[in-house]
């Protein structure tokens, strides 16, 4: 599809997505963001397609935020945006997510199963992203941590409704709150 984010369409309407920034171990840059939202889209209009496996190539799911690239207010491609490189936070691009949240909240608006399969890292918004999957399967050597209060953030790329489900509210807090992984 592009440099971040590959569709490979497989046999029987699988569809093989994979994160492919893995010198900096799929970690979410502007273009990043903009990939996984161009390739949800994408998957909303395939025909005959039964189901999503989303993975990241290399070392890692994905390693959350590349704070180095969230540091202005640029897009990746030189055009300013306010909310920093994930555009304005306010606006509802994607019914009722704006972009940041769409990547992870997306993969539950697909009609079909979607399966994350974790290796490596999945921290912050990695961790966010896997959290947007239907099933997921997670090797017993990946780490995972809600990393966002280690840098005065808070989970909101649709975090805390994702992980309702799944946990204790409570537990959820402790994590947030602790970024224990």
């Amino acid at each position: 599809m592009n440099d971040r984010v590959t569709i490979t369409h497989l046999e029987d309407g699988i569809a093989d997505v994979r994160m492919v920034r893995t010198d900096k171990m799929n970690a979410l840059d502007p273009a990043q963001f903009k990939a996984l939202a161009d390739t949800i889209e994408e998957l909303h209009g395939t025909k005959g397609l039964r189901c999503v496996v989303l993975s990241g190539e290399g070392r890692a799911f994905c390693a959350g935020l590349d704070l180095s690239s969230m540091s202005g207010n640029s897009s990746g491609d030189g055009e300013k945006k306010k909310g920093g490189a994930t555009g304005d936070l306010a606006t509802r691009a994607f019914g009722d997510a704006n972009l940041a949240q769409y990547v992870a909240w997306g993969w539950r608006k697909l009609e079909v199963p979607v399966i994350a399969a974790a290796h490596g890292v999945a921290f912050g918004g990695g961790f966010q992203i896997l959290s947007g999957a239907d099933v997921r399967f997670i090797h017993p050597d990946t780490r995972c941590a809600i990393m966002e209060m280690k840098w005065g953030l808070v989970p909101d790329m649709a975090g805390f409704p994702l992980w309702r489900g799944n946990a204790r509210d409570d537990v959820i807090r402790e994590l947030t709150y602790t970024n224990r992984e």
